[in-house]
């Protein structure tokens, strides 16, 4: 029997608090309207990022014969967002299993 594990964890935090680009010059409308680095100034932390994550995974192969085998997977995987970002609330669990039967050939 063969059994493999894993567990990840990590603490992510990224944020942009200055916002000066070179300046541009046009005439359409439409894009100084959608395109304003002036409209950024009510976003003093724009595309702030807070989150913590996890995985933990758990395999195990059993070999039946040298040729016949069988295989499980199970893991588990969350996320938890500290901050609100512009891309809404990414918490979440994920839960995954797989069973496999293998032959070598």
């Amino acid at each position: 029997m063969k059994i493999t594990a894993n567990a990840i964890y990590s603490d992510v935090q990224a944020k942009m608090n200055d916002f000066n680009p070179p300046g541009f010059a046009t005439t359409d409308a439409v894009v100084n309207a959608l395109y304003s680095i002036n409209n950024l100034a009510g976003y003093p932390e724009y595309s702030a990022l807070h989150y913590r994550q996890g995985e933990v995974n758990l395999g195990i192969t059993y070999q039946f014969t040298p040729a016949l085998y069988t295989t499980a997977q199970a893991g588990v995987k969350y996320m938890d967002d500290i901050d609100s970002s512009p891309y809404g609330d990414q918490s979440g669990t994920l839960y995954s299993g797989a069973v496999g039967l293998g032959y070598k050939f």
